[in-house]
């Protein structure tokens, strides 16, 4: 009788050890429905906890919050974003359907994903709006400048199509540069969270040999000062208290910081997660792989801009000192008395005008341009 009573009371007791709390599973859900509503986000009602990362933020992009009155400006917080969001507004009726134009592009296909990538609180809706309205004011000032030079030329035809021609180029080069700023920012982010990445690791790696929790360890990074990457730590504690399971939390992480350093390590933590390991252990020999290659990096980097010291001194001090003393002897006394072979050296005034003021600054920042490109980046 009693066997009879406890294989009675077997799946009774089953149930009860794994029902699930329904309503607080919905509450959690609901809690992040309303977070990510207020930044802009919305999300599909059906599986919404089972999506990943790119989902959450690609999926939908154009059904976010858009810009439709003033109230939505509060949350911007940059002076220029508000301006431009009233820019947009006070020509709603031109700028819309640039805008429902845009969206079109393939260009503007992720602007959600890196927005919240680069943790730039706007949603993909307002931020092509606001690149519409940057756009318009851009390709104003253009237009004026075309028809200024078409006027200074003296020509009917330049008179009637610059004006046109430079406002498009401005509009079309100014959009796609402000669309251009989350994907740089996401980027920049995930190189600032690669170089604390070493410093981090270590300290995880000490804390977890202490016998200190996971979870306690990931709050101990973000509320260390380890810049970027601290924030980035703080968004996934954030994801796991509102629910989220902590791999599920780590993978989006993974998927959010462009740092391909950093998604290996969270790979090798959630692999050790599943099937066992000494995660203090990986966490030194990631640690030290990291510190190798960005060494690594460095020195190829020390000596590009050895060889790249040489063409800097000739390109920015030997040659315009160069050009200097020619242009001199060209437009001396000497040379207008003397043979042709002064005469023929092409450095009048007009040519070093803009020698010094267009060819020079061009290189400076072409050579600048190179040398950021050349930087090492995890």
């Amino acid at each position: 009788m009693t066997s009879e009573g406890q294989q009675n009371s077997t799946p009774t007791a089953q149930k009860e050890q794994y029902s699930v709390d329904e309503a607080a599973v919905a509450n959690i859900v609901e809690t992040m429905k309303k977070k990510y509503r207020e930044e802009g986000i919305v999300i599909d009602e059906v599986n919404t906890s089972l999506k990943e990362l790119r989902g959450i933020i690609s999926e939908d992009t154009y059904t976010k919050v858009d810009i439709e009155s003033h109230d939505d400006l509060e949350s911007f917080n940059s002076d220029t974003s508000k301006f431009f969001g009233n820019v947009y507004l006070s020509m709603k009726g031109v700028l819309k359907p640039i805008n429902d134009m845009l969206k079109k592009f393939p260009l503007t296909e992720d602007v959600g994903f890196y927005l919240y990538s680069a943790n730039m609180h706007y949603s993909a809706n307002q931020y092509i709006a606001l690149a519409s309205a940057v756009g318009f004011v851009v390709a104003l000032a253009f237009v004026a400048l075309g028809f200024v030079i078409g006027t200074a030329m003296k020509n009917l035809a330049m008179m009637a199509t610059m004006p046109f021609l430079f406002g498009f180029v401005g509009f079309v080069a100014a959009v796609a540069i402000v669309l251009y700023i989350p994907r740089q920012n996401a980027t920049s982010r995930g190189n600032a969270c690669a170089v604390e990445l070493p410093f981090a690791l270590r300290h995880m790696s000490t804390e977890l040999r202490a016998g200190i929790g996971l979870y306690k360890t990931l709050q101990a990074i973000a509320s260390t000062d380890y810049g970027v990457l601290s924030e980035e730590f703080a968004r996934t504690i954030n994801e796991i208290e509102e629910g989220t399971d902590t791999s599920i939390a780590l993978k989006h992480m993974a998927l959010r910081v462009q740092s391909r350093p950093l998604k290996t390590t969270i790979n090798h933590i959630v692999r050790a997660m599943h099937v066992g390991g000494n995660l203090s252990q990986i966490m030194s020999d990631i640690a030290k792989d990291v510190s190798d290659d960005l060494k690594n990096k460095i020195n190829s980097f020390s000596q590009k801009m050895n060889f790249f010291a040489v063409v800097f001194i000739f390109l920015g001090i030997v040659m315009p000192v160069a050009i200097t003393i020619l242009g001199s002897i060209r437009n001396s006394p000497i040379a207008a008395t003397g043979g042709s072979l002064f005469k023929s050296v092409p450095l009048t005034p007009e040519v070093m005008m803009i020698f010094y003021f267009i060819a020079m600054p061009g290189l400076f920042i072409f050579m600048n341009m190179i040398i950021y490109m050349m930087q090492p980046k995890m």
